[in-house]
């Protein structure tokens, strides 16, 4: 299964990284692989989210506890 590309986002502000990070992890959860993060110019930084991907088996099953149905 190929790899997805990482998430870039660029000139974050240092005060902004905390945040950025928290939504991710909520957004994403246990497929959250890696987060590095690179200082660009004086106060700003570059945010790279990386997530692995689901087994296809177990995408139908996660979708509908994304959506709020029961699954089993």
């Amino acid at each position: 299964m190929p790899r997805r590309p990482a998430e870039v986002m660029e000139d974050i502000p240092l005060f902004l990284i905390p945040h950025v990070i928290m939504q991710k992890i909520r957004t994403c959860g246990e497929d959250l692989e890696g987060v590095a993060v690179k200082r660009t110019q004086r106060h700003f930084y570059t945010v790279s989210i990386r997530t692995r991907p689901v087994n296809r088996e177990y995408q139908s099953e996660r979708a509908g506890r994304k959506r709020g149905g029961e699954s089993r």
